[in-house]
């Protein structure tokens, strides 16, 4: 008799990067590196088995919501059950069973499931270099010009469409590989993600620009830079003055650019993280509203309310309610 493993118990994983740890942190916080780092609030209280998530072939799975992340690995996410929303830059996504979301490396993204029905599904990510070297002319030919076009930061596979059933195919195999891990899994799985690269060459041949856009790449890391610092400093005062400076350039380039990229305003895009932030406060009943809205950044705790409720609906009253239940 089989048993598996989310059978016997809950599998879930992190919702934030390394840009969320503090130095003076009062718990650890688990990363992919060997060593924890600290934190200063906790998303977790139980007894937990915890499996780093990046490396040169990362694959895991999620349960729930997760945070507007980045990360240089290519993602693949296949629906097995249910239905996902996901934010990748400016495009808004509803994923459904059997269809399967590629995001290209370098590119922001959030997802969670959108009803109360399980979300079942198979979240992929691996490293570029699991391919090719870069001195590899492989590399060279047919990696590089995917990771740096404009033009394919992310798509939809379709069952229905006959070679984009064949990207799925490839994103299952290696599911199923990862699960048995027998004998030389590694080395199948290699097999079936160069034969995945192949597909989507003849798939997104058109869209896939050849003469690399270095420039688009430099605003992608200036993009990465804003928000790292956003990340590190949400909970202090933060102008564009402030960021400007950290990054050696000026305000208007530091707000235009960012406001092209990310579709909204570095300002709103700190209220989001700030209440982003705060959904992980109020899980601790000691905490009081005052206190988190001051945590987070926020100096009045109506202006906080006012916000939460803007962007999820309740307050942050009845939030915590629903976390009871």
């Amino acid at each position: 008799m089989r048993i598996k493993l989310g059978d016997l118990t809950k599998i879930k994983t992190g919702k934030l990067d390394a840009n969320a740890a503090s130095e003076d942190g009062q718990y650890p916080f688990f990363t992919c590196s060997k060593e924890p780092l600290r934190i200063s609030t906790y998303s977790y209280d139980c007894e937990s088995v915890l499996i780093a998530g990046n490396g040169d072939l990362n694959v895991k799975y999620y349960n729930g919501k997760f945070a507007c992340h980045w990360h240089k690995e290519v993602e693949f996410t296949y629906v097995y059950q249910g239905k996902m929303r996901y934010q990748v830059n400016d495009k808004i996504y509803e994923l459904k069973k059997g269809q399967c979301l590629f995001i290209n490396a370098n590119t922001f993204h959030r997802g969670e499931h959108i009803n109360k029905e399980e979300c079942k599904y198979f979240a992929m990510t691996f490293n570029i270099h699991f391919l090719a070297n870069e001195e590899e002319l492989i590399y060279k030919k047919y990696v590089l010009p995917v990771i740096y076009s404009k033009n394919l930061s992310s798509f939809v596979c379709l069952p229905e469409n006959k070679l984009e059933k064949k990207i799925i195919k490839q994103v299952k195999y290696i599911d199923k590989c990862y699960r048995k891990q027998n004998l030389f899994y590694e080395l199948e799985i290699k097999e079936h993600l160069l034969k995945l690269w192949q597909i989507l060459w003849e798939v997104f041949e058109s869209e896939i620009e050849i003469d690399i856009d270095r420039n688009y790449y430099k605003q992608l890391i200036k993009i990465k830079q804003i928000t790292q610092f956003i990340h590190k400093h949400y909970a202090e005062k933060i102008t564009l003055q402030n960021i400007a400076d950290n990054l050696h350039i000026s305000i208007s380039d530091c707000s235009h650019s960012f406001k092209k990229f990310m579709k909204e305003s570095i300002f709103e895009y700190i209220l989001h993280y700030r209440i982003q932030q705060s959904l992980y406060l109020l899980q601790d009943k000691e905490l009081s509203i005052l206190q988190i809205s001051l945590k987070v950044g926020f100096s009045s705790t109506s202006y906080y309310s006012k916000l939460f409720k803007k962007y999820m609906k309740m307050t942050p009253k009845e939030y915590r309610k629903l976390l009871k239940n």
